[in-house]
């Protein structure tokens, strides 16, 4: 661990974000969920030069939620059939409806992360500097859950109970082929460059704190496309993150950290929405063991921010998760290696799963 540039490997850890609308676009934010904190907590001060960066993250998505936390549910608008031969007047209405959506899918992200801490110090700390270029596949799978809505007659007799009955059929039939055709244009797989990330900040440690205070700008450089579909990119906007973060070793074995980012959001060009600005805050606890330092990490992110132009409504992200991380050393490459476990353990109006990741950063 001792050779490893503490900003380069917390920038490259940080930078390796799940690219996974709608709470937020696509119903996720621009933040590395499987979590940025990690063995580069214990890295020792006083270090600077160029470090590379690579990091592969593969994601399970069991659900999409809604605001209770179960499965997404959606509303179809209600109206009135017309029905060939009748007056308007005798037409049948039908009220607005519930739809489940069932939502899985598997997204592996490949990260490749190229950092900078300057030799010179500026205001006691240094400066240091990252790009981040992301590469995705994912594969998403959509259904929908539904009972067709009732058709209400506006007259007992008209028409006779033999066209009711076979109105009824054709319009049940029409509403659940609607309702599967919308899931199914929203299942496919996908591939291709993921948004790129551009960090800055200024480090300054001493043998009991590192203290990193930085921003970046995320790009839409990503695939995405407005009609229905998976996107590897989030959408034709900017996201600029400031964010701050600690690392506190008590004692040498011991190390403790959190991290406070703020996402602000520019609009999305191509359908006029945009995310509300959002909140997360993570947290790690680790130890140093003989093979390096294993701890436990919590990541929760909150919109803090309606969406505006959001076909769903009024809905904010929200996404709390906890999960595991090992640091070692590869013997004979001389570089650095991370793995990372992080389970979702309650959301809303999010993608709810697991995410693995392991990355290894080498310095040259």
């Amino acid at each position: 661990m001792k050779r490893l540039p503490f900003a380069c490997a917390l920038f490259i850890g940080s930078a390796c974000m799940m690219n996974s609308a709608l709470a937020a676009e696509g119903f996720q934010v621009r933040y590395n969920i499987s979590g940025s904190l990690g063995g580069e907590m214990f890295v020792p001060p006083d270090q600077a030069g160029l470090a590379v960066g690579i990091a592969a993250t593969h994601v399970r998505i069991s659900k999409v939620t809604g605001g209770d936390g179960n499965a997404l549910q959606t509303t179809t608008p209600g109206g009135t059939v017309n029905v060939p031969g009748l007056p308007s007047a005798a037409n049948p209405s039908y009220g607005a409806n519930n739809v489940q959506v069932n939502a899985t899918g598997l997204f592996d992200l490949y990260n490749l992360g190229i950092g900078y801490v300057t030799t010179e110090r500026f205001g006691g700390g240094r400066l240091a500097w990252l790009l981040n270029v992301p590469y995705g596949v994912k594969d998403q799978r959509f259904s929908a859950s539904a009972t067709p809505p009732a058709l209400n007659w506006p007259s007992s007799t008209l028409p006779s109970q033999a066209a009711k009955t076979a109105v009824t059929q054709q319009f049940d039939a029409n509403y659940m082929s609607q309702v599967h055709g919308s899931a199914d244009a929203e299942s496919d797989k996908v591939d291709g460059l993921g948004d790129v990330e551009l960090q800055g900040g200024w480090l300054m440690t001493t043998e009991q704190l590192r203290l990193l205070v930085g921003a970046s700008v995320v790009l839409p450089t990503g695939r995405y496309q407005s009609k229905a579909g998976p996107d590897i990119g989030y959408g034709n906007f900017y996201t600029f993150r400031p964010a701050v973060q600690v690392a506190w070793l008590p004692r040498p074995d011991l190390s403790l950290a959190t991290k406070l980012t703020v996402g602000i959001n520019s609009r999305n060009e191509d359908n006029q929405l945009r995310s509300g600005n959002w909140v997360g805050l993570e947290a790690a606890l680790a130890y140093m063991t003989p093979l390096g330092p294993i701890g436990l990490h919590s990541v929760v992110v909150r919109q803090v921010q309606d969406d505006s132009g959001n076909s769903y409504g009024a809905m904010r992200y929200a996404s709390t998760n906890a999960g595991v991380f090992f640091t070692t050393r590869i013997p004979g490459l001389d570089a650095v290696m991370t793995l990372q476990n992080m389970r979702t353990v309650d959301s809303q109006y999010a993608k709810h799963g697991t995410f693995q990741q392991v990355r290894i950063v080498k310095l040259f």
